[in-house]
C-alpha cells in the first residue's frame, strides 16, 4: 500500500471535508497575511482593474511580452547552435592567458620610492654593490 501511495500520491482533499477543514482555513489565513504584508493583494487588484478597463491594451501587452520572450529564447538558441569555437592548441591558449594577464595587471603607484620593483635600475646597483 505504501508503494502505491508513494507512486500515485494522496487524494486531493476537498476544502469542505471536516478532516482537512482546519488545515485548509489555516493555510488560507497564512496566505492572506503574506499577501497583505507584501501588498500583493493591492497589486493584483490594480492589475485586474486595469485589465477590465482596457481589455485590448492588456491583452496586447501580455501577448507582446510572451512573443518577445519566445523570440529572445529562439534567438539565443540559434546563437548557441551556430557557435563554433576555433580549434587551438594548449600553447596558443597559454599565450593568450599570459598576454591577458600582462596587459590587465593592476598598476603600481609611481610615488612609492621604497619598492625596488618600481625602479629596476636600483636592483642593478644592488647587484653590482654585492
Amino acid at each position: 500500500m505504501k508503494f502505491k501511495k508513494i507512486l500515485f500520491g494522496e487524494e486531493v482533499p476537498d476544502k469542505d471535508d471536516p478532516k482537512y477543514k482546519e488545515r485548509y482555513e489555516k493555510d488560507v489565513a497564512a496566505g492572506k497575511t503574506f499577501a497583505q504584508a507584501l501588498k500583493l493583494d493591492k497589486g493584483a487588484a490594480c492589475v485586474q482593474r486595469f485589465a477590465s478597463r482596457h481589455t485590448k491594451l492588456f491583452l496586447a501587452l501580455v501577448f507582446s511580452f510572451v512573443l518577445f520572450s519566445v523570440g529572445l529564447s529562439l534567438y539565443r538558441m540559434t546563437q548557441a547552435v551556430k557557435y563554433r569555437p576555433q580549434p587551438s592548441s594548449a600553447v596558443e591558449r597559454q599565450e593568450q592567458q599570459l598576454h591577458f594577464k600582462r596587459h590587465h595587471a593592476p598598476q603600481q603607484p609611481e610615488n612609492d620610492k621604497d619598492n625596488i620593483n618600481n625602479h629596476p635600475h636600483q636592483t642593478d646597483e644592488y647587484e653590482a654593490f654585492r
